[in-house]
């Protein structure tokens, strides 16, 4: 059985805001509402609502107000990676998605899992020192042109789900909304500590991260971190690094400023402006992260870093079911 996950807290959103923010667009408007029948679904799952914990640009947006448009929903789960996994997951979600579109007042949209691909393959699921599945949720309004796609399993209107296995996670914050749903998420800490560990990657995943300056940059200009704090933000980043040894370096406090981190992600910011309209100056938040970054209490050496698998944080704690 999976470890337990210690809880920071317990946070109330309304995820209407989030939704409604996006009431010009049509396309956007039907995507959200169907991420948030996605959630609640998941919410009403026996097994998944305990292991799978929200990230990324969802998390962004959701909780924090990020203007930020993103369409994929990032999780990390604690479960065992095990081949079945995918078919419990299906089975489960397939069986909440009516029951929670009720209850959200989406009586005519229907939702469904339409495929579960698992990377590297499902022979080398379990073994593999980063698993992931990569889940598409088809959705369709009853009685329009695409519902016949859906039917089939071949909607055009999907939502991207990616779930990451055998990482490590410092704790998570309970996120309930307004219908009494209620979902783990990652902890502020967790957050930032990803984030930074993208922006590491990117040379070895030959990929930018733009969004994740940015992301950090908007969080650091709202909250404040003691001494404290920054060593048990350090201690995790070097935990997930570590967790993912062959595409992160080791960081260090100047890792940030390299070339190969600030030119990717530089060279893509312009593209930005399509999801948030105004265009922040790179600099500025790169001059943000990265002073914050160098602030981390770097000495000891990470040689010298006890790391543990997990860092109790707080209680209490979410145990998956037995």
């Amino acid at each position: 059985m999976p470890d337990a996950v210690p809880v920071e807290k317990t946070i109330q959103v309304n995820i209407e805001d989030w939704i409604d923010r996006a009431k010009a667009d049509p396309v956007a408007y039907v995507e959200r509402q169907a991420t948030e029948v996605f959630l609640a679904a998941l919410a009403m799952t026996p097994r998944f609502s305990r292991e799978i914990f929200l990230k990324g640009g969802i998390l962004m947006g959701v909780v924090y107000g990020s203007p930020r448009q993103t369409g994929d929903i990032d999780f990390t789960a604690i479960s065992e990676p095990e081949p079945a996994i995918a078919d419990a997951l299906r089975d489960e979600l397939n069986a909440a998605f009516p029951r929670a579109a009720a209850r959200l007042g989406y009586p005519d949209l229907r939702c469904a899992v339409q495929s579960c691909r698992y990377l590297p393959s499902r022979a080398k699921f379990a073994e593999s020192t980063g698993p992931a599945l990569k889940v598409k949720i088809g959705y369709a309004l009853r009685g329009s042109p695409q519902e016949r796609h859906f039917e089939e399993g071949k909607s055009s209107q999907i939502l991207e789900v990616d779930i990451s296995f055998k990482e490590p996670v410092g704790a998570i914050q309970i996120v309930t909304f307004g219908d009494g749903a209620a979902i783990g998420a990652y902890s502020l800490h967790d957050l930032i500590t990803e984030k930074i560990r993208a922006l590491l990657q990117q040379e070895r995943r030959n990929r930018g991260r733009r969004q994740d300056f940015y992301d950090i940059a908007s969080l650091l200009k709202r909250f404040e971190f003691d001494e404290g704090e920054k060593a048990r933000l350090l201690k995790l980043l070097y935990e997930k690094c570590a967790a993912r040894t062959m595409n992160c370096p080791t960081p260090e406090p100047e890792s940030l400023a390299r070339p190969e981190v600030r030119d990717r992600a530089f060279k893509e910011w312009a593209t930005l402006e399509i999801e948030i309209g105004a265009l922040p100056d790179f600099e500025e938040c790169f001059a943000i992260v990265d002073a914050f970054y160098r602030s981390l209490p770097w000495s000891p050496k990470p040689d010298q870093v006890l790391i543990s698998p997990l860092s109790p944080i707080s209680s209490p704690v979410i145990a998956p079911r037995s």
